[in-house]
């Protein structure tokens, strides 16, 4: 006795009703994609580190070196050192600080002076500001100190007699 096999009427058809639905299924894995590739790129990151430490782990250590025998000779002598200076006493160490603080003045003084020097000459290359700067230094003058003594001459004014 044969037995009756029914097919069904879309015997053919049941991957056809399956392609729309498989169409938005890549869509909205693509719109996945587009909208969290942070996510994605965080994940490759942690993927890569941890193969990146198993990887590390699993290699051998380096071979040991051997280590040479320690000869018989003496060691060289070391070279001698010359002792060093003898410490400051409290007075010397006052000299040394008052002295590098008048310098420290000193130079502060200038370079405010050639700063002014500077404002007050615009028009003035900066080789012509350094030659008025050195000859007003060289006579001792400070424009912060002697600018309101008014028988200073002014900048590029003749020397007086």
């Amino acid at each position: 006795m044969a037995t009756n096999h029914r097919r069904s009427s879309s015997a053919g058809a049941g991957a056809v009703g399956c392609v729309p639905f498989g169409i938005f299924l890549a869509l909205g894995a693509i719109g996945l994609l587009i909208q969290y590739w942070w996510v994605l790129l965080i994940a490759l990151g942690v993927v890569a580190l941890t193969v990146a430490i198993v990887r590390f782990a699993r290699t051998p250590p380096p071979p040991a070196r051997a280590r040479s025998p320690k000869s018989a000779r003496p060691p060289k002598p070391r070279p001698v050192m010359t002792p060093l200076s003898p410490a400051l006493v409290s007075e010397d160490l006052a000299v040394q600080m008052r002295a590098t603080k008048q310098v420290r003045h000193i130079r502060d003084m200038q370079e405010w002076d050639y700063e002014w020097i500077r404002l007050t000459c615009p028009e003035k290359s900066s080789r012509e500001l350094s030659e008025i700067a050195n000859a007003h230094f060289a006579r001792g003058r400070s424009i912060g100190v002697n600018y309101g003594d008014l028988s200073v001459p002014r900048l590029g004014g003749p020397e007086p007699r």
